[in-house]
Order: structure tokens, then C-alpha cells, then sequence
């Protein structure tokens, strides 16, 4: 199989973005990737690069350096909205977890181990931990047990085979000690081919989307919330009233005068501003922009977003309210009512 090829497979697979290098072991390993070349790595990452830049390639470039992803086509609705949420929270816990002091992180593994199941977790003292960061305990059954040890690198930096080798060696081999290293980051290239060095313990690495994902799937710092959304029972309409719901004849659209305007019917409509990471939620009126906030009208959204905005000396209101456009499922500037209006 040529690289693209595989490395559209390997992608579609993972379903999330790769590095051109865990794209190209993963092909290697599962035999997709045929080549006799030396050099199997940088082939791939030149070739991925160079097809991104064609219109019609099958790939983009993933938010981190040397990542790739599949292009898909872009949801609509109520199911785009939930696709930016859940991009929204992964690239907020990536960034909170770079921002966070070392021992909390630290902390955040050890919760994090808990939820998993382990037990006897702890931190090891922050000073001389002599590479262990974190340590538990895992019993799967009475005759299974695993101990493993964790280092923790809150690094915006890819973390070396230094650390992966200072790991090794403080292992209770008498134990039988797994271990970790965790990062919000990613590793070098020596780094992971250090962790499966042959003849070596092995090392296990997880680097931050894979950090990411155990977070919610574990619902550490991370909550899931259920929303209710209405559907039609077609089952209904056929088996019990004998109709099928799709077969059913709209109403007659009634013809519209020739120079008459369509009804205006969207107003009082929904809108919202951000501002500081807060939402602030207003009804706009009517078509020249007058807003009613707080049980408080204003004359033009400017003037109702300088309510919020006091920070700021000037504040364009049809650029700073939104609302949600049924069609597309994205919040739109208010300004571009406006303009559909002229």
C-alpha cells in the first residue's frame, strides 16, 4: 500500500489526529506500508505535507506541529455545535494543563489513577523522587496485580529519552514495577524509540491528546451532560395512525404579492455576547438593533454591549452580539442580519 494510502487508513482508525510518525509506525506495524527505504519517517511527514496543500487532499494539518488528521465534512445543526464543544474542551484542558504548577499536576495523575480503578496511589515526596512522580497499584483479579510507577513532565517542550531512561533505572525490578510517563506535550522521536528499546523494560508514554482523552473518559475535571432533544416517532405515525410521516404533504405555500416584503418573525430574537470568558444573554428587538437586557432596553446594541464591555473604550455591538442561525448551527454576528435586510 502506498504512504498516503495507509496513512489514510491509520487515520481513519484513529479518528483523531496523528504525528506523520505514529502514523507511520502504526502502518508498518499493521504490514499496510510497502517501501524499502531507509528512511520511512521523513517520507511520510514530506509527503503529507506536500498533499495538504492540494484542495482536494484527503488530510489536514492537525492543531499540533506534525500532527495529521482526516478531512471531514463539516456536521450541521445541533450535531456541528456538539462537535465544537467537544473541540472547545479538549484545547481548554490542553491549555489548563500546561498552566498548572507541577505538583498539582502531579495530583491530577494520582485522581486520575483512582478513577482507573488503582489503589494505594500517592505522590511521591516532590524533592528527590529520584524520577517516580506517582505511584499505585492495580488488581484486576486475586491472582493479577500491577504496580506501576509514573513520571510526570508538565512540559510545553517534547520530553527526551533522558527522561525515559532516568525511569528505567528507578523501577523496583524486584516488584515487577511498570513504567509511565506522562505529558501534556509529546515525546521526541528518541524518546519513543527508548521505550521499546529491545532488551530494555519497556516504557509506556502518553502525551497529551492521549492525556486528554483519558481525562473525560474517566470524567476526571471533565462532566458530561445529557441534553434532551425531540425527534419524530415515525413508528408512530405509521403503525398506529397508518400514515408515513415523510409521505405527508406539506401545507400550500401562499403566493407573495409582488412588491410585497416577507413578514418579519424572528424578533424578539435570542443573542448572546462573551466577554471574559462569560455569556451574556439579550433579546434583539428588531431589525434596527434595539436590545432588551436585564428587563433594560437600549437604543443600539453598542450601547447595551458597553453595559458589559466597561473595560473596553469603544465596542461595536453588531460585531460583539451573536445568534444561533438555525441553518448552519453556528452563531452568527448580528450584523449580518442587517445586512440580509438591505
Amino acid at each position: 500500500m502506498r504512504f498516503k494510502d495507509a496513512a489514510y487508513e491509520i487515520l481513519k482508525q484513529a479518528g483523531k489526529p496523528l504525528h506523520y510518525s505514529q502514523i507511520t509506525d502504526r502502518a508498518l506495524a499493521a504490514a499496510l506500508l510497502d517501501t524499502s527505504g531507509q528512511t520511512p519517517h521523513a517520507s511520510m511527514g514530506a509527503l503529507l505535507y506536500t498533499d495538504t496543500l492540494n484542495p482536494d487532499s484527503r488530510f489536514r494539518r492537525g492543531d499540533e506541529r506534525g500532527t495529521f488528521v482526516l478531512k471531514v465534512n463539516a456536521p450541521a445543526g445541533i450535531q456541528a455545535q456538539i462537535e465544537n464543544i467537544k473541540a472547545q474542551v479538549r484545547k481548554d484542558l490542553r491549555k489548563h494543563l500546561y498552566k498548572m504548577p507541577p505538583n498539582k499536576f502531579e495530583e491530577l495523575i494520582r485522581q486520575l489513577l483512582v478513577q482507573m480503578g488503582f489503589e494505594e496511589t500517592e505522590t511521591t515526596p516532590y524533592s528527590n523522587d529520584k524520577g517516580v512522580d506517582v505511584r499505585g497499584i492495580l488488581r484486576t483479579n486475586p491472582l493479577s496485580t500491577v504496580k506501576i510507577a509514573i513520571q510526570v513532565k508538565r512540559w510545553t517542550s517534547n520530553v527526551g529519552s533522558g527522561v525515559v531512561r532516568d525511569l528505567r533505572g528507578s523501577l523496583k525490578v524486584a516488584d515487577s514495577e511498570q513504567g509511565l510517563v506522562i505529558t501534556p506535550s509529546d515525546f521526541t522521536a528518541e524518546a519513543k524509540a527508548e521505550s521499546q528499546a529491545i532488551g530494555k523494560t519497556p516504557i509506556t508514554l502518553i502525551n497529551g491528546e492521549e492525556l486528554v482523552d483519558l481525562l473525560i473518559e474517566h470524567q476526571v475535571g471533565v462532566t458530561q451532560k445529557p441534553y434532551i432533544v425531540p425527534s419524530v416517532d415515525s413508528d408512530f405515525w405509521s403503525e398506529v395512525l397508518g400514515v408515513s410521516f415523510d409521505s405527508l404533504d406539506p401545507e400550500p405555500a401562499k403566493p407573495i404579492p409582488a412588491k410585497a416584503k416577507p413578514a418579519q418573525s424572528i424578533y424578539p430574537l435570542s443573542i448572546q455576547g462573551t466577554h471574559h470568558d462569560q455569556v451574556f444573554t439579550a433579546e434583539l428587538l428588531n431589525e434596527k438593533g434595539a436590545i432588551r437586557m436585564n428587563g433594560q432596553e437600549y437604543v443600539t446594541p453598542s450601547t447595551a454591549a458597553k453595559v458589559v464591555v466597561t473595560d473596553w473604550k469603544e465596542v461595536n455591538g453588531w460585531n460583539f452580539w451573536r445568534y444561533l442561525d438555525i441553518g448552519s448551527g453556528e452563531w452568527k454576528k448580528i450584523g449580518t442580519l442587517r445586512e440580509k435586510g438591505k
